[in-house]
């Protein structure tokens, strides 16, 4: 995960912020989308793969965060709940949309997504890597959407398996077992388009977050 992005603030001055929302400052919440926007738009990116839906769609977390603030009871971190807020409203969108898995990205959604990583220094490494981007793109759009979205929040979102556990309820060892089936049928996608995804040819489950992790020109993930 970009490290510009992990900028948000110390949890006790967070939950003061909070308090103050709920206790009639709404203006102060516009601290909080300004933190977590970033994160939250990229996440659902990943996810619905169409910049105008991400966009949308982060719009609709934070109305609905803000609505829902006096019912956040703190069991976990605002983002942790934010982001289930947002996770859930793609999953809702994915399902009306029925997206088809031969979907390609847009090019304006392949941008963003590389503007996130690390800057390339010349025009032709700039070519090579949103070359990459795109056909990553394209092969995540053929994994269905339950294992492009283990993908999104594990490799591109940086989560750990405990939290995408809380996030999608289900256990720990579902995460690893769906995760590593995810990575596999990614992996073959990108070998049939001649593209080499992860560093290690051989994944195994027990091995899934030390050694398979995706690799693209410049970035280190997803």
């Amino acid at each position: 995960m970009d490290p510009s992005l992990n900028t948000e603030p110390k949890a006790s001055e967070e939950t003061v912020l909070i308090e103050c929302i709920v206790s009639g400052q709404p203006s102060k919440f516009e601290i909080l989308v300004e933190t977590y926007h970033k994160r939250i738009y990229l996440t659902l990116l990943g996810m619905l793969g169409n910049r105008q839906d991400a966009e949308d769609v982060a719009q609709e977390t934070f109305l609905t965060a803000f609505r829902k603030l006096n019912q956040f009871e703190r069991r976990s971190s605002f983002y942790t709940w934010l982001h289930r807020i947002a996770f859930n409203a793609a999953i809702d969108l994915q399902r009306r949309k029925k997206r088809t898995k031969n979907q390609i990205a847009s090019s304006d959604t392949i941008a963003t997504l590389e503007s996130a990583g690390q800057q390339t220094d010349s025009p032709e490494s700039i070519v090579m890597a949103n070359e990459t981007v795109t056909q990553v793109q394209l092969a995540m759009s053929r994994l269905d959407t339950t294992r492009r979205n283990i993908i999104v929040l594990r490799d591109l979102q940086g989560m750990d398996y405990a939290e995408i556990a809380s996030m999608l309820d289900i256990p720990v060892g579902t995460v690893r077992s769906r995760l590593h089936r995810a990575r596999i049928e990614l992996r073959d996608i990108m070998k049939s388009m001649g593209i080499g995804l992860w560093e290690d040819d051989s994944p195994h489950p027990d091995q899934a977050s030390s050694h398979n992790h995706m690799v693209t020109p410049g970035r280190d993930q997803l």
